[in-house]
């Protein structure tokens, strides 16, 4: 399982202020602390409906590539994808492809440009907002692999995220077992498979935040069973790095030392 650091984000301030000032040294150095933390791959996200991201996704991708790690590109603008794919130089993610019908244009966009540059996509289970079983989210991921694969992205560069809801809210927990579902019904139904991946800590959203990284850790745990490819996550938490350590070695996807399980 590959960890995806969600540190570089619009609610990181200081991430925020050194994008917008064109600070490459700070956020050069932000991407090298995530690397050294255990980050496989980073994650960029300037703001939450993606208005404006062009104007300093080419400096933030420069800057955040000299950690030698791919780069995860979430934003739901055409134009910032376009200059993060010019400065990026190293492999690239674009992270944000929905089946909301306000933003049909802007996602054949995107499908668009991953297709023209070759690039991995990220597909999201979302239309008129997050679905209530499992069923509904396999029906938009269908709709939205079939939509890349006709313009030229292939299964073997999907990213499916079937979109986790927080676990605190009155139907929280019936959206975490659908997530569970779909995973599973992910490896049954798509043939070429297509990877996974998930924004791990909205399942604890609203919650006390003395127990997020527990329900986060535990979620987690159970997903990469179901065979989570990746996860977004704060790369900087050593307990929740200390399951995916572990996670790694009881899948047999590492050899296993004791230090695994030390914080």
């Amino acid at each position: 399982m590959l960890v995806i650091a969600n540190n570089l984000s619009f609610r990181n301030k200081a991430f925020v202020k050194a994008a917008r000032s064109g600070d490459t040294s700070a956020m050069s150095a932000m991407a090298r602390e995530l690397k050294d933390a255990g980050a496989d791959i980073l994650n960029i996200s300037l703001s939450l409906d993606g208005d404006g991201d062009e104007k300093y996704m080419a400096a933030a991708a420069g800057a955040v590539r000299e950690a030698g790690l791919p780069l995860s590109i979430d934003s739901r603008n055409p134009r910032a994808h376009k200059e993060a794919i010019k400065a990026a130089g190293v492999p690239l993610i674009i992270n944000y492809v929905s089946a909301e019908p306000s933003r049909a244009r802007d996602m054949d966009e995107v499908i668009g440009i991953a297709a023209e540059n070759r690039t991995d996509l990220v597909l999201y289970a979302l239309r008129g907002g997050t679905p209530h079983d499992s069923e509904e989210r396999l029906a938009i991921i269908s709709e939205l692999i079939e939509r890349a694969n006709d313009a030229g992205v292939d299964n073997s560069r999907l990213i499916v995220d079937p979109v986790i809801l927080h676990v605190a809210g009155g139907i929280g927990q019936r959206h975490a077992v659908a997530v569970q579902e779909t995973l599973y019904g992910l490896r049954e139904l798509v043939e070429p498979p297509v990877r996974t991946t998930c924004w791990l800590s909205n399942v604890s959203a609203g919650a006390p935040k003395e127990l997020r990284f527990a329900i986060n850790d535990t979620f987690l745990a159970m997903l990469a069973g179901l065979g989570l490819w990746s996860a977004c996550l704060d790369v900087l938490n050593r307990e929740t790095m200390r399951t995916v350590r572990l996670i790694r070695a009881l899948k047999d996807e590492a050899v296993y030392s004791t230090a695994d399980a030390v914080l």
